[in-house]
């Protein structure tokens, strides 16, 4: 029923990869939280009953807050301090 323009949309932007309509759920909710939407109405988008359910975004949001950070560097090369993204 929605992969139809699900499909179309991916063809007119030239993405070839498959992609289902259940990853582009969960694309759709991990951007709208990473941008700063609430949970509470990101849950009802997803037509979610539970806002918990969709408290998964969230985590997936800190571990990849987790992993950057643990990605840089700090440097002290006199004044000031240099990041370094490894």
């Amino acid at each position: 029923m929605l992969y139809g323009p699900l499909k179309r949309w991916l063809r007119e932007a030239g993405i070839t990869k498959r992609i289902t309509f259940h990853c582009f759920r969960h694309t759709y909710a991990v951007l709208q939280l990473a941008n700063g939407t609430d949970i509470y109405p990101v849950s009802k988008m997803l037509t979610h009953k539970h806002v918990s359910t969709a408290e998964i975004y969230l985590e997936l949001l800190e571990d990849t807050k987790t992993q950057t950070l643990g990605r840089i560097q700090i440097h002290k090369n006199n004044d000031p301090v240099i990041a370094q993204i490894i």
